[in-house]
């Protein structure tokens, strides 16, 4: 048997950083916009070579963020994988606007 994935060997390698972050992150007991957040969001955006990076809580919000950035709303169709996660329609419909499934095959 091949195993999946060895989440010990994991924890061995970074478990006591692991939990001194989440520690930190427990002591200070601010959960939105914390120092961690804040650190993250200036790491990928040097990363990824931009001014900006703004982190979400999920992939719905990630693209319903999207969607609003990009003015999408009420009257506006946006085409979504038929084969996809649900929230991938979720988001279009937060945005106010309309989910059309489609496919890559003809």
């Amino acid at each position: 048997m091949i195993p999946f994935i060895d989440l010990q060997a994991q924890k061995r390698r970074i478990g006591p950083a692991m939990e001194s972050a989440i520690k930190a992150a427990i002591d200070g007991g601010q959960w939105i916009l914390c120092p961690q957040v804040r650190s993250l969001e200036e790491e990928l955006a040097e990363f990824a070579g931009v001014k900006y990076a703004v982190t979400c809580g999920n992939g719905t919000d990630a693209l319903a963020l999207l969607l609003r950035a990009w003015n999408i709303g009420s009257g506006d169709a946006v085409f979504v994988p038929a084969f996809t996660f649900a929230a991938t329609a979720e988001a279009v419909v937060l945005a106010g606007a309309s989910p059309v499934f489609v496919d890559v095959l003809e």
